[in-house]
C-alpha cells in the first residue's frame, strides 16, 4: 500500500471543525497543570486522569440526537489528544519524586513510583486511543499528528526531551490508527514487511 493510495482516502473536513479540535487541543494540553491554578496538589487525580473526558463523552452520548453532536466529537479529539500527549511528557519526569506521582486529594494519599508510572502510562495510551475512536476520516488524524509534531517541537528547550516522549506517542498513534482504519493497516504491514526482508538479506550478507 502506497502512501499516495493513503492520501486518496483522505477527506475534506470544515473549518470550524478544525478551529473546534484545535482550541479544545491548546487548552487540553495545559489543563493537567492547572491544579496549580486551583490550588490543589500537583498531579492530581482530578486533572491527571480521564475524568474531563469522560464528562466530554457522556455529554457527547447524551446529544446523539441533537445537530451539535459533532460539535462534542471534535472536542474529544483534541482534548483527549492533548490530555495524551501531556501525560506522554509526565511519563518521563526528571525524578520520580513527590511533584511527580499521582495524588488522591479526598483521602490524603498518593500513588507509589510504580504506581504512579502504570497509572500515567494507561492514562497517555488510553487517551490517545480516545482520540483515534472518535475520528471517523483519516485526515482527522493528521490533523491531530500535525498539531501534537508542532507541540513537541516548540516544547524541547522547555520540556528538555524530545525524542522519548515523540516516540511513545507516535508508535501509540501509529499503532491505534492502524487497527482502525484498514488502509493504515495494510501500510504498515506492508512496509513493516519489506523492513523485514531487507533487515533478513543485510543480515545473510555479513
Amino acid at each position: 500500500m502506497k502512501i499516495i493510495e493513503i492520501l486518496k482516502e483522505i477527506k475534506t473536513i470544515d473549518f470550524i471543525s478544525i478551529t473546534l479540535m484545535w482550541m479544545s487541543f491548546l487548552i487540553g494540553i495545559k489543563f493537567p497543570d492547572w491544579d496549580f491554578k486551583m490550588r490543589l496538589k500537583h498531579r492530581n487525580i482530578l486533572t491527571h486522569s480521564p475524568l474531563i473526558l469522560w464528562v466530554l463523552i457522556f455529554f457527547y452520548k447524551t446529544q446523539n440526537l441533537n445537530n451539535n453532536v459533532e460539535i462534542f466529537r471534535f472536542i474529544i479529539m483534541g482534548f483527549s489528544t492533548a490530555i495524551g500527549l501531556h501525560m506522554v511528557y509526565d511519563f518521563f519526569p526528571k525524578s520520580w519524586k513527590r511533584g511527580a506521582l499521582i495524588y488522591f486529594p479526598v483521602v490524603k494519599r498518593g500513588l507509589g513510583v510504580r504506581g504512579s508510572k502504570i497509572f500515567i502510562f494507561l492514562t497517555a495510551i488510553y487517551s490517545i486511543f480516545l482520540s483515534i475512536k472518535y475520528s471517523k476520516v483519516i485526515e482527522e488524524l493528521l490533523l491531530l499528528f500535525v498539531l501534537c509534531g508542532y507541540v513537541l517541537v516548540k516544547s524541547i528547550k522547555k520540556e528538555e526531551k524530545f525524542f522519548r516522549p515523540i516516540s511513545l506517542y507516535f508508535i501509540t498513534l501509529l499503532v491505534g490508527s492502524a487497527l482502525k482504519y484498514k488502509v493504515i493497516g495494510d501500510f504498515v504491514y506492508n512496509y513493516s514487511h519489506y523492513l523485514f526482508q531487507y533487515l533478513t538479506r543485510y543480515l545473510q550478507m555479513d
